[in-house]
């Protein structure tokens, strides 16, 4: 069956189109397309509530989406969002704008996002994955065929908007953010994120860092299994604290993830180093997967939108 599903994030609104399909109790996803636009929907949001404009422009890329998948043939459409919507007092006025298109929003909890990363990205145990997103966190680890999560309010977009950034990061800023979320990354003690021997790294922060080391001008499937060392991590962190212009000169940044690139990164050098992770392994298979697998599986809950031609 080809399925659609729509990822509204803090940061980026995304689309994968795939064939899912099962066979002998296993579920495979072959992707057809995946589309990517920046739509920062929780800008300006750290007094708890969404803005009209940031909506506004999610909403108009979600119609978008749904209705390129229906051109594509998608029997079953899923959107969900994630931190940006999950926190805001105002979600239902942004449910409400999302309705008036015809799509329904399910709105994952931290640990349902956190499940979709691990299930899309790796699945494999005593492997630790990490979701380093606008809005929060999600790491998740496999150990003894149990897979234990946790998210966190600990986002780029979030720190970003904090620090700023825009002229530069230097050492004295650097110590401020590394300050300020060593407390969150206390709390993912809880998982044991030391008894995973391997870590994965999914979404935009992982997948730039790669598309950086492979020198990429136009961004491609090919950063997935590319591995970083942690001190290759480390180049890439000063390189990235450069200012902004110079930044957006650098060949495997995106031009719309720039001013947020050096703090995802600040977060994954500082989980690495925290829980001993010497390398990292970037997948370009994420919570889109994740989901469509996750869709043939009832418990999960996952809920169909049709849409536009569907």
């Amino acid at each position: 069956m080809l399925k659609a599903v729509i990822d509204i994030g803090t940061n980026s609104t995304r689309l994968c189109i795939a064939r899912v399909e099962r066979a002998e109790g296993a579920v495979s996803v072959s992707q057809v397309r995946k589309y990517l636009t920046t739509t920062r929907l929780g800008q300006g949001s750290a007094d708890g509530t969404l803005k009209r404009e940031p909506m506004e422009r999610t909403a108009n890329a979600v119609a978008g989406f749904a209705a390129a998948a229906a051109e594509a043939g998608a029997q079953e459409l899923y959107v969900y969002a994630t931190a940006a919507v999950r926190e805001a007092e105002n979600r239902d006025a942004f449910r409400r704008l999302l309705l008036q298109n015809g799509v329904k929003l399910q709105l994952l909890s931290g640990e349902q996002e956190a499940l979709i990363a691990f299930t899309g990205a790796a699945n494999a145990e005593d492997t630790a994955v990490i979701d380093i997103g606008g809005g929060s966190t999600e790491v998740m680890v496999k150990h003894d065929g149990q897979v234990r999560a946790m998210s966190r309010k600990l986002g780029a977009v979030r720190l970003q908007e904090r620090f700023g950034g825009s002229d530069g990061i230097d050492c004295r800023m650097l110590q401020r953010v590394k300050e300020a979320i060593a407390p969150e990354l206390e709390c993912y003690e809880s998982i044991r994120p030391f008894d995973a021997r391997t870590l994965v790294g999914v979404s935009g922060t992982a997948t730039t860092l790669g598309a950086v080391k492979l020198g990429m001008r136009e961004y491609s499937d090919a950063v997935q299994g590319t591995v970083l060392t942690l001190g290759q991590i480390r180049q890439l962190a000063e390189q990235l604290m450069q200012p902004l212009a110079d930044r957006m000169l650098i060949p495997g940044v995106p031009q719309d993830r720039a001013d947020i690139i050096p703090f995802g990164t600040i977060i994954l050098e500082s989980f690495m180093s925290r829980w001993g992770f010497d390398s990292l392994t970037v997948s370009d298979r994420d919570s889109l997967e994740g989901f469509l697998m996750l869709s043939e599986d009832p418990s999960f809950g996952a809920l169909p939108c049709r849409c536009g031609k569907n």
